[in-house]
């Protein structure tokens, strides 16, 4: 699939292009490269195979939409590919058909469970709401990313996985974020690795069940620091797990507004390094600590 600043062409037949909007209708692999002024790429397929999306030097910018937009798939993977610079914009007012429809609301944003991989870079703006959004769940695999956004930065409903990666948010909501509010099993964050700076509004870390730390290097700042006053309505915590925290390594430096560590449950802390300054409580939790 090229992009070709107004245009697109693609000489495969599951692949259907309309003006600026390339629709990807069936499962496999899919190399795009090129820039497009103000268009789309959509995936809608009822296949349960993957949908394998290389990202190879790609620029997309959509003044009223999501400039990726996964309508419809059973799973989706987006290969940054080696040695390439990726970039999804957004604007700052999504035009949708009808005022009962809020979706998509995100620069990348997916019905499907989806998994960002690769050696590459991706650059992701949402300056509308959430940069990256799945309604399912979310894997970093790897890669270099880096995300802006007007509210969320990264966000997988049913749970976010970062297994490796360099990754710099800064989000004017949350930085991380799992909010599935229906299952109990879901609604989590597990970081296994990598290296991440989170810049919030919000809160850093925010999950709706646990928030499970394995390893990696985090730097975070919420709500402005320490320094800062947090709105009595609001909430500006490093890592907040409403059902539980469990750290069992890594190198943590919270630099918070609120509480650096929450749960409205317990807390576990079985090794790692923390460096925390709060400005309300350091280590919280509800329940146990």
């Amino acid at each position: 699939i090229t992009l070709k600043d107004t245009s697109i062409s693609s000489s495969d037949a599951n692949v259907s292009v309309e003006g600026s909007t390339a629709t990807i209708t069936a499962a496999g692999t899919y190399s795009l490269s090129g820039a497009l002024n103000d268009g789309q790429v959509v995936v809608d397929t009822k296949d349960e195979e993957l949908v394998r999306l290389i990202l190879d030097g790609v620029e997309i910018h959509n003044a009223t939409s999501a400039p990726l937009f996964i309508a419809n798939a059973e799973e989706v993977m987006i290969v940054l590919a080696d040695g390439s610079e990726n970039t999804l914009t957004d604007g700052d007012a999504y035009v949708y058909a009808s005022a009962d429809e809020d979706e998509p609301n995100a620069a990348i944003f997916s019905k499907a469970d989806l998994t960002i991989t690769g050696t590459g870079a991706l650059t992701v703006e949402g300056n509308d709401n959430d940069a990256i959004t799945s309604k399912d769940g979310l894997v970093i695999h790897s890669g270099t990313i880096v995300v802006t956004a007007a509210d969320d930065g990264i966000r997988g409903k049913d749970y976010l996985v970062i297994e490796d990666g360099d990754i710099t948010v800064n989000a004017q909501g949350d930085a991380l974020k799992a909010d599935n509010e229906e299952d109990t099993d879901r609604g989590f964050i597990a970081l296994l690795g990598g290296t991440l700076d989170l810049t919030a509004g919000g809160d850093a870390m925010d999950a709706e069940t646990d928030v499970l730390i394995a390893t990696g290097n985090v730097n975070i700042v919420s709500g402005g620091g320490s320094g800062s006053a947090v709105g009595e309505d609001d909430s500006a915590k490093g890592i907040k797990g409403s059902v539980a925290v469990i750290i069992d390594g890594g190198t943590l430096a919270i630099d918070a507004a609120d509480d650096a560590v929450h749960s409205n449950g317990a807390i576990v802390i079985n090794e790692g390094v923390l460096q925390i300054a709060a400005g309300d409580d350091a280590i919280h939790a509800d329940a146990t600590v």
